[in-house]
C-alpha cells in the first residue's frame, strides 16, 4: 500500500478516535462546554490536513531545499487560514468564546502533533529508499 494511502487510512481512524473522544467527554465531564462547532472544528482540521499533505507529496524533489521551502509556506498557510476561521467564527458568533477557543486549540494541537508525526515516519522512509 502507498504511503499516501497509509496517510488516509490513518488519519480516518485518528479522526474517528478524536471524534469519539470528544463525544464521549463532551456527553460527560465537559457537557457544559460543548460546542456545536466542534464538528464543523473537526472536519476543518481533517481537510486541512489532507490539503496540506498532497501539497508537501505532491512530486518528488529534485532539489533538497523544495520541500524545506513547501514544507514552510503550507505552515504559514495553515496558520493564515486558522485566524481567518476563528476570525469568521468569532464575528459570526460571540457565544462562549473561551470554550470555542479551547476546543479549536486542542484541535490543533491533536492535528499538529498527528501531521508532524506521520510526515517525519514518511520522511525516515523515504530516506531510507
Amino acid at each position: 500500500m502507498s504511503f499516501k494511502m497509509r496517510f488516509f487510512h490513518s488519519l480516518i481512524l485518528f479522526s474517528a478516535i478524536v471524534s469519539l473522544l470528544g463525544f464521549i467527554l463532551f456527553s460527560t465531564l465537559l457537557n457544559d462546554y460543548f460546542q456545536p462547532v466542534y464538528y464543523l472544528v473537526l472536519i476543518y482540521f481533517i481537510l486541512l490536513t489532507v490539503a496540506g499533505r498532497l501539497v508537501l507529496l505532491k512530486n518528488d524533489f529534485p532539489k533538497t531545499g523544495d520541500f524545506n521551502n513547501r514544507y514552510f509556506i503550507v505552515r504559514w498557510a495553515k496558520v493564515l487560514l486558522h485566524l481567518l476561521f476563528i476570525t469568521i467564527y468569532l464575528l459570526i458568533q460571540r457565544d462562549n468564546i473561551l470554550a470555542f477557543i479551547l476546543t479549536f486549540m486542542t484541535g490543533y494541537v491533536l492535528f499538529s502533533f498527528y501531521d508532524i508525526y506521520t510526515l517525519s515516519f514518511y520522511l525516515k522512509k523515504s530516506n531510507q529508499n
